[in-house]
């Protein structure tokens, strides 16, 4: 269209919503890795089970979002995004799908797990 593509509003929007997506899930990285030190792994096995299926599925939705934009050459093997599409696709099942993830987090939430570590596992911080 004669200009770059970041002008466009149609464009700025995704991106905009995407970016304050990827910062949410930092805070929430950075804080389950703090609440991991201080109080040990096992306290925050709903933490790490939200920041697992949320960064999977936001890099799918930031590729595919990219695609789009970019159009049919956005598919093509001649852009990465489709390839990080695909490699990212598949963590989204191999990793413990988003739906086991889900699953984890509201036993946790409704009070139907608990946050402790596995019988014959010792934390460190239990230990100290």
């Amino acid at each position: 269209f004669g200009k770059p593509r970041s002008t466009n509003q149609g464009i700025q929007v995704p991106l905009v919503e995407l970016s304050t997506q990827c910062e949410m899930l930092r805070a929430l990285i950075q804080k389950t890795a703090w609440s991991m030190d201080k109080y040990g792994a096992f306290s925050v096995s709903d933490k790490v089970s939200m920041c697992n299926y949320w960064s999977n599925r936001l890099c799918c939705e930031a590729a595919d979002r990219a695609m789009q934009v970019h159009g049919g050459m956005g598919y093509s093997r001649h852009k990465p995004f489709e390839h990080i599409y695909r490699h990212h696709r598949r963590y989204r099942i191999t990793e413990g799908s988003e739906e086991i993830q889900m699953r984890r987090v509201a036993g946790y939430l409704f009070g139907f797990m608990k946050q402790q570590a596995p019988k014959g596992v010792i934390e460190e911080t239990a230990a100290r």
